[in-house]
């Protein structure tokens, strides 16, 4: 159920990002969706159980990491830093699962779980602000 809930946020949220949102927007979106797929077969290759850390997921999560600062350096907009700090929590997670083995490992899903849900409110707000800005330049241009 959960992870139905999650593919349609995801989809909704990113396929509004992609319609109406400007190249940062969209670019995150395509991160979004990209990282959210690659984390399937990471999590397969090693039969996530969440009993110690989840290297694939750390993997693609670093990458994603990594795409997000790059965003948020190239981009002329905000809200990017603020899913670079969420993304980087995430990555947080896996570290402190990697020193400290006896975290449980329900909470351990559940935290990584969590961090998406922020980010993708972010470019919600994102894509909503760069929308109404365009409509409401477009109203004052008339």
């Amino acid at each position: 159920m959960h992870k139905l809930i999650y593919l349609t946020t995801l989809l909704i949220i990113c396929g509004f990002a992609l319609w109406r949102g400007g190249r940062p927007e969209r670019l995150a979106a395509l991160i979004m969706i990209a990282g959210s797929l690659a984390s399937v077969p990471a999590a397969a290759l090693v039969a996530a159980t969440w009993l110690t850390p989840e290297l694939g997921i750390l993997g693609v999560d670093l990458i994603v990491l990594g795409l997000f600062i790059a965003l948020s350096l190239w981009s002329d907009r905000f809200w990017p830093m603020w899913m670079t700090g969420f993304q980087l929590t995430s990555v947080a997670i896996h570290l402190a699962t990697m020193a400290e083995l006896t975290i449980v490992p329900k909470a351990y899903a559940m935290a990584q779980a969590f961090w998406a849900y922020p980010m993708l409110a972010t470019l919600l707000i994102g894509t909503w602000n760069v929308h109404r800005t365009a409509k409401k330049k477009m109203v004052s241009d008339n």
